[in-house]
């Protein structure tokens, strides 16, 4: 038994170190799956509104009972009730300026156009030319 613990007091930075490394390996598990869990709340609520975008009705609440509207108003002030409009199909396009095929024809006619290089010599290319040149003239 008196050579364990000598063994131990001689060996107590190796013993000091594992448990450092196992405090950093729980505090790595913990970070680790806190932050998975956050990650799966976020995908469940995006998947939800993506849900509600697309077919546009809640399916926990009934947006038509008067009923249900004033009890909504009476919890909180600042609750916002649902206005009463019609699911009609999707809204018709608002012409109201060029489309985009003619904004993207005139950007393309007008790069076209631009002049492909400047009559300067580009400022890498002076450089070279000084390093190059002889000293003195």
């Amino acid at each position: 038994m008196s050579n364990l613990t000598a063994l131990d007091q001689s060996n107590w930075y190796a013993s000091v170190s594992l448990v450092i490394q196992l405090a950093f390996l729980i505090a790595g598990v913990w970070f680790a799956r806190n932050l998975l869990r956050t990650m799966r709340a976020f995908q469940e609520q995006v998947g939800a509104m993506l849900k509600l975008s697309i077919t546009g009705v809640t399916g926990e609440r009934d947006p038509s009972s008067a009923s249900a509207k004033q009890c909504l108003a009476e919890v909180s002030p600042n609750w916002l009730v649902p206005s009463e409009t019609e699911t009609s199909g999707l809204p018709e396009p608002i012409e109201s300026g060029p489309s985009r095929f003619e904004l993207v024809r005139r950007k393309m006619v007008l790069w076209l156009q631009a002049p492909m290089s400047s009559a300067e010599m580009a400022p890498w290319r002076r450089i070279i030319t000084w390093l190059q040149a002889p000293a003195g003239s």
